[in-house]
């Protein structure tokens, strides 16, 4: 072997036609692969919509998740992001494999709100091994005395570099809205301090969070990034957001805002946050910091995008949630005018064509669903394969399996909507909101996706909406439909076939 290094060749060497192709293309793929020119890996961001139950404008986990993706993904001076969001922590582990940095969003830390909170714990902790980012945004920055041992160790201490301690023994944090909070850069030179300068904001920046030093001092690794002087009345400098290097090569990002989902209008906050995750993903923050043009923050679809008042107790004459459904469906003509069984003709119209398709449809809800002669069945709805459209009747208000919760009023484009929470007989359960003036259905929020419902038209004693947006999980369209012809039914057609066994019961 050796002599066979230094051995000199006076003749070619017969190379055959199938090895010569087969090294041409090696040649080419190794000059494209490791090119300095070749195109920008992609590098993928996975964001975890917790559960929220704060008010309208409050939070808006899921809209600010989709404001999250649709920046990172449209950022003009690192190119090749992309993001997922998800509401579940993904089984399927080639997701997580790919993933560069997770982004945490929701009331406390979702992990510890979701089901199976000890694996997908032990999962997460698998990817933080390999070096995996880390980023939790305001309230999921939070963990629980019930998630903490008595001591405060959790591996979030860890691979975050601090968090917010609500009702905890061993360290009480601090939250509350502060009519003008100043956030000054703690560390100038820092990749994540890039771009961004002091603002103020009427925000809720939480305090006297939790480091785990001795005497709540910094751990090995972890910057403190930015600082504000609260609260007024006796001011020190609180430290609200930082950043981690671990022994394990992976990063870890916290801020402790945005409470208020209109401050993500604010540049500054807003390249802050989008900083962090880039560094998280170990990708290079540009010297002026992650460029986006301002977002739309109602293009995200945020049950309100101004703060709304929280929900107030029942008080004496006011509407329970019973009485509003009852009111709802009176105005729709009463009980004995919703269809139960019908056929209905549609147009339905798939982003970026100019024409639509047209559907004919026979549905017995929550059930049944025939298109032509053709039964629709979902596995995925567990036998309900049209709430959606049960909900669009509104039968499911007078149906005593139905458990209904009364959310707070809110607004769609300057309305004043009354909202209702319908589960027990729907799982999951949807938020369903209602023209506050004519109780008109104006929207359904289900599974992460959002009906937009419009024209209401008067159908056999009852009225009906007859145009539908269908928003998907990421923001955008996914279809609209508009209905064409309506029938009331007595009963399901003769001619089709019967139900498929066990797959939708009655």
């Amino acid at each position: 072997m050796k002599r066979a290094a230094g051995l000199c060749l006076e003749r070619p060497i017969f190379v055959p036609m199938k090895l010569r192709n087969a090294l041409a293309a090696l040649t080419f793929f190794t000059s494209v692969v490791f090119s300095p020119h070749a195109a920008h890996a992609e590098t993928r961001v996975l964001i975890v919509v917790g559960p929220s139950n704060h008010p309208p404008g409050s939070h808006e986990v899921a809209a600010g998740g989709r404001l999250m993706k649709h920046c990172l993904e449209n950022v003009t001076n690192v190119p090749g992001v992309k993001a997922d969001i998800v509401t579940e922590w993904p089984k399927d582990q080639a997701v997580l494999d790919a993933v560069s940095t997770v982004v945490f969003t929701g009331d406390t830390f979702p992990l510890a709100r979701m089901p199976d909170a000890p694996a997908n714990l032990a999962s997460l902790g698998a990817m933080m091994k390999r070096g995996c980012g880390i980023v939790c945004v305001h309230y999921a920055t939070g963990l629980r005395a019930e998630d903490v041992a008595d001591d405060g160790a959790h591996p979030l201490l860890g691979w975050l570099g601090g968090y917010f301690a609500t009702k905890c023994k061993h360290h009480q944090s601090i939250a509350k809205i502060y009519a003008a909070a100043t956030i000054t850069p703690a560390v100038a030179g820092h990749p994540v301090s890039r771009g961004w300068k002091e603002f103020t904001l009427n925000d809720e920046p939480y305090i006297n969070n939790f480091f785990g030093g001795e005497g709540n001092a910094l751990l090995p690794g972890v910057t403190v990034l930015a600082t504000s002087m609260l609260p007024p009345e006796s001011p020190k400098s609180e430290r609200v957001a930082w950043c981690v290097e671990r022994a394990d090569g992976g990063r870890g990002f916290g801020i402790v805002m945005p409470h208020f989902y209109r401050n993500w209008k604010n540049e500054d906050l807003r390249r802050f946050i989008l900083n962090g995750i880039v560094w998280t993903a170990k990708l290079d923050v540009p010297a002026d910091g992650v460029k986006t043009a301002a977002p739309d923050l109602a293009s995200f679809a945020p049950a309100s995008v101004e703060p709304l008042p929280p929900k107030q107790k029942p008080v004496a004459g006011a509407d329970t949630a019973a009485d509003l459904a009852k009111k709802i469906v009176a105005a729709h003509g009463g009980p004995e005018k919703l269809l139960r069984t019908f056929r209905f003709s549609e147009t339905y119209v798939l982003p970026g064509r100019d024409k639509g398709t047209d559907r004919t449809s026979v549905i017995q809800p929550p059930n049944l669903w025939y298109v032509g002669k053709r039964e629709r069945v979902s596995s995925e709805n567990k036998g309900g394969v049209c709430h959606d459209v049960w909900m669009w009747t509104l039968a499911p208000l007078t149906d005593p399996n139905t458990k209904l919760e009364l959310l707070p009023d809110a607004t769609i484009e300057g309305k004043a909507v009354r909202v209702l929470k319908a589960g027990g007989s729907i799982e999951p359960a949807m938020n369903v909101s209602f023209d506050a003036a004519t109780l008109d259905l104006l929207k359904i929020d289900w599974k992460g996706e959002q009906f937009n419902f419009s024209a209401p038209i008067e159908v056999d004693g009852t009225r009906l909406p007859s145009k539908c947006v269908l928003i998907g999980k990421n923001g955008k369209e996914r279809m609209h439909t508009e209905l064409r012809e309506i029938e009331r039914l007595a009963e399901l057609p003769a001619d089709l076939p019967k139900p498929e066994a066990g797959k939708n019961p009655k």
